[in-house]
């Protein structure tokens, strides 16, 4: 860019603008208004460093510089929604062996207040987000069940026109249109990040124009806090009419002077509002998402993150609003679980708006899809693997018309061009003209950008890796959790480890990567095997305060800036995205990071416990190619049907704490679980 500037000599900000603003628009994905507000920075820092001269802000000579400046090198923020130089001035990143001239210049102890103010800066932009979150949650109507609705002769579709979605001053939805059938059964795609969730919890909190009051929309809360309350009682908590009656009728039981009109009255409304069925009804929702009867009676803060998840979903099935809004409603069930959702969806007469990574569960619970792609949404019928059929065949005639269309209009611009001075043929000319003036351009087809995943392939080593001989394992010498395993794994390995939540597959990923040692048996390592982990708990334990490139170098210090940014590009996370505070990422960008940190010792062997969770469906689809395309061992521990058939080609599951190997595909295996006839 230095040389750029210097071989042209610009004067103003809109010169500079005009040699390197489609740089700085392509190089770091800034807007026109964004880019042109960098060159006003660059033109104020040239000379403020005595870099340009001249006697007005209007009439510059460019110098050339001491040191070259390279475009890579010129790192981004983001704080908010306003994107400017890192920095109060136009600094460049640097590795620690170039410009030394400069580094020496600069204050030491001004540094490390600068590095404390931006620092308490970043802070309270932190809790300025949180705050911001929460009162978006205050707004969220409660869980609570409607016994009943005043809906006679109200329609129970919800229509609404040319709605937008503004986050931060960008657009996430810009002239869309919303269209929900009483009934039908939604799937609600698109990229992580591009505004889907954002998107439901504007629709359950009811901030559009025109939208019906008569509804009762309800949008599932991602994790419920931990109380004393039950997870049986938490249920029945939202029948809060239910709640009062029975509190009322034991205020009237226990006093003597009561008017016992009063007690016949609350009889008939409980009757009313079937209150003797609701502990059995939510008995059955629960025990259905996986609950035993001893679970449903602990207190639920002493459940884990995901079954407070479907204690959240088990609230909201229980309810059952006029419109449910899931997101990733399958994320921590088990396989068990997600095809109890999907005849509880499916048998259900209420509409259903559903975000889900998991194309098998869209596929069975869906006849409609709503695809959200550049501020639009658009709708297919059918399920998911139809959308992805029509979507093609649109997509493929759409590029036939334009072509054609294309074609057309550079004939007829050529004969425009060839008797555009020919009085004899103004007439046509003329014509031709207003044709192309009145022709309607076919759009020119715009895909998501490409996903990416690229795992860094190991060296060979001699199998076996991994090897387990008649082993036990107990968290009490008297109490066996896994007992008589036998399995064993190498470069080659495609496994998947299926089973019901709590039969030990946790306990077995420990043993299988070392964190536990088995107590009674056999087990062989290679000296030279590095394996990694994936878990939901490697997002979970993310520093909101970083950006992936500060987690990166915190985690793994001693690398280059450009070693640990390219690394991150190999999951997606590049440009700017790198340099954004991880609480401003979705959950899938989160999971992109958590991929970035698992796997850069360059594994032999990677254990992926449920990796599709807050991934959308074409990331997923990345990822089944990088895991084809990975070189080392696999084993994954997952209910997603698509990501275990087109990955795995063996499936084990435990069992009455045995590990057994699954003779068939998923699709045999989820016919098996079903009618009950795994051994």
């Amino acid at each position: 860019m230095a040389g750029i500037i210097c071989e042209e000599g610009p004067n103003s900000v809109l010169e500079i603008y005009d040699l390197i603003g489609e740089f700085i628009r392509n190089g770091v994905k800034q807007s026109k208004q964004q880019a042109t507000q960098t060159c006003e920075k660059i033109l104020e820092e040239l000379k403020k460093q005595n870099i340009i001269s001249g006697k007005s802000q209007y009439s510059h000579a460019a110098q050339r510089l001491e040191n070259s400046v390279r475009l890579q090198e010129v790192e981004l923020i983001k704080e908010g929604d306003i994107v400017g130089i890192d920095g109060d001035g136009f600094r460049a990143k640097r590795e620690a062996n170039t410009n030394d001239d400069l580094n020496d210049a600069l204050n030491s102890e001004k540094l490390q207040k600068k590095r404390e103010k931006d620092a308490i800066k970043q802070r309270e932009l932190f809790e300025r987000y949180k705050q911001d979150i929460k009162q978006h949650s205050n707004k969220v109507p409660p869980v609570q069940v409607r016994h009943f609705r005043n809906e006679e002769g109200k329609s129970q579709d919800i229509i609404l026109q040319n709605i937008s979605v503004i986050i931060g001053g960008r657009a996430l939805l810009d002239g869309a249109n919303v269209k929900l059938a009483q009934g039908r059964k939604y799937g609600l795609i698109g990229r992580n990040g591009i505004g889907k969730t954002c998107f439901m919890n504007a629709l359950a909190r009811g901030e559009f124009d025109n939208m019906p009051t008569h509804l009762q929309i309800l949008l599932v809360e991602q994790e419920i806090s931990g109380i004393e309350k039950s997870p049986l009682d938490y249920v029945l908590d939202t029948d809060v009419e239910r709640t009062e009656l029975l509190q009322k009728e034991q205020e009237i039981i226990n006093n003597p002077n009561a008017d016992p009109s009063e007690l016949q009255k609350i009889y008939e409304r409980l009757e009313q509002i079937s209150a003797n069925t609701a502990e059995a009804r939510a008995s059955t929702i629960l025990s259905g998402l996986g609950f035993s009867q001893d679970m449903m009676k602990e207190p639920t803060k002493s459940l884990s993150g995901g079954w407070r998840m479907r204690v959240a979903l088990a609230r909201a099935l229980f309810v059952k609003p006029d419109v449910l809004l899931l997101d990733e409603p399958t994320n921590h069930l088990d396989l068990d679980a997600v095809m109890w959702l999907e005849d509880y969806i499916i048998n259900c007469d209420i509409t259903v708006v559903i975000v889900s990574h998991a194309r098998e569960f869209l596929n069975v619970v869906c006849n409609e899809i709503i695809h959200f792609f550049d501020c639009k949404l658009t709708y297919y019928k059918g399920n998911y693997d139809q959308f992805e059929r029509t979507r093609s065949e649109k997509k493929k005639n759409q590029m036939q018309q334009r072509e054609s269309q294309q074609q057309k209009m550079a004939h007829m611009q050529q004969f425009i061009d060839k008797f555009r001075a020919n009085a004899n043929r103004a007439t046509l000319v003329q014509s031709r003209i207003k044709a192309m003036n009145k022709m309607e351009l076919v759009d020119e087809i715009v895909d998501d950008p490409t996903s990416v995943f690229i795992f860094p392939n190991p060296e060979k080593l001699r199998p076996p890796l991994l090897r387990i001989e008649d082993g036990n394992f107990g968290y009490n010498p008297q109490k066996l959790v896994l007992k008589n395993i036998n399995f064993s794994m190498d470069c080659e390995s495609r496994i998947a480890i299926v089973g019901a939540n709590g039969a030990g597959k946790s306990t077995f990923l420990k043993l299988l990567i070392g964190n536990l040692q088995i107590d009674e048996g056999n087990q062989y390592r290679n000296g030279r095997l590095r394996v990694s982990m994936f878990t939901q708990h490697h997002i979970e334990t993310l520093n909101l305060m970083l950006s992936p490139l500060e987690q990166m170098v915190q985690s793994f210090p001693g690398s280059s800036q450009e070693t640990y940014r390219g690394h991150l590009s190999s999951f997606g996370i590049s440009g700017n995205l790198a340099l954004r505070p991880n609480y401003l990422l979705s959950g899938g960008q989160k999971s992109r990071v958590a991929f970035a940190l698992a796997v850069w010792n360059n594994p032999h062997i990677l254990v992926l416990d449920e990796p599709t969770n807050h991934l959308d469906i074409d990331a997923v689809n990345a990822l089944i190619i990088a895991l084809n395309n990975y070189q080392g061992g696999v084993l994954i521990v997952s209910h997603d049907q698509h990501l275990v058939s087109t990955v795995c080609d063996q499936i084990w599951y435990i069992k009455e704490k045995r590990l057994k190997k699954f003779r068939g595909d998923f699709d045999d295996y989820r016919i098996a679980l079903s009618s009950n006839k795994l051994e």
